[in-house]
């Protein structure tokens, strides 16, 4: 829902509407006055049309990505586009024949198109967990093209892995010279209904937010390798990954769908 019709609405509404909505007293009060958004994505836009081709590009193709995944990322229609009632639909596909099956997802990321050092970043997001699907919000340094992952660093502000009913929060810093991390994580639950996810950046770390509600601080002190405090601005991904660490999608009903209402920066 966009701000202003939230904003409009929310006055006729009680708790009990509010939480009809995905939206706690907690993630109300939390907002206060309107920041100055640095990146704003609404996808606003007809149904079935691409997301902002100024602020979005794609990670194409398969071979696993690194953790044993399934699918392969396009950029078709099929795969990510626009509801027409203000959501992006990135959907995960499975199609059978001549014996092979083929799991076709999408994921989208503003590298090259925006990132930022420090601030605030939010999502609103509705999720369909199920076995064998690793839906994800998540950054990495914008300067993983010359130093490469995991120097760049990583931060996951949201992923579920086969249908768990947590999400886990995640920040990767390197470790030593091979590509292994050092990872300290957090969890809290999730559903099948809306929730807002938000992390703060500033010299002192990440803090992580579900609803309007703290559930995690990572710091320096925390891990080893710190790379967040060298200037190097993060960008964001969002994607739908099927199998690897999400277990096997046998038994997962297709299409599956990962709906985001909104992306704010500030």
């Amino acid at each position: 829902m966009r701000r202003r019709a939230f904003l409009a609405a929310a006055a006729g509404l009680g708790a009990a509407g509010l939480a009809a909505m995905g939206l706690g007293i907690a993630e109300l009060m939390s907002r206060g006055p309107q920041p100055h958004y640095t990146f704003a994505d609404d996808f606003d836009g007809p149904a079935g049309s691409a997301p902002d081709p100024s602020k979005w590009a794609y990670d194409l193709g398969g071979g696993g990505w690194g953790n044993d995944e399934l699918e392969i990322y396009t950029s078709s229609r099929e795969n990510s586009f626009l509801d027409g009632n203000g959501n992006l639909v990135i959907r995960a596909t499975r199609t059978t024949g001549q014996g092979t099956t083929t799991y076709r997802s999408a994921r989208l990321k503003t590298l090259g198109k925006f990132s930022q050092y420090h601030g605030t970043f939010e999502a609103r997001i509705k999720l369909d967990p199920q076995q064998g699907t690793w839906p994800a919000w998540w950054m990495m340094g914008a300067n993983i093209g010359t130093v490469g992952w995991p120097k760049c660093g990583e931060v996951d502000m949201l992923e579920n892995f086969g249908g768990s009913p947590d999400v886990l929060t995640s920040v990767h810093t390197p470790k030593g010279a091979g590509v292994a991390t050092y990872t300290k994580r957090g969890s809290t639950a999730v559903n099948d209904t809306w929730h807002t996810w938000r992390v703060h950046w500033d010299p002192a770390g990440f803090t992580f937010f579900k609803d309007g509600a703290q559930y995690l601080d990572v710091g320096p002190s925390h891990l080893p390798n710190w790379p967040f405090s060298s200037g190097v601005p993060m960008f964001m991904l969002l994607n739908l990954a099927i199998g690897g660490a999400a277990g096997s999608p046998a038994s997962t009903r297709f299409p599956v769908d990962m709906l985001v209402d909104y992306v704010r920066v500030w």
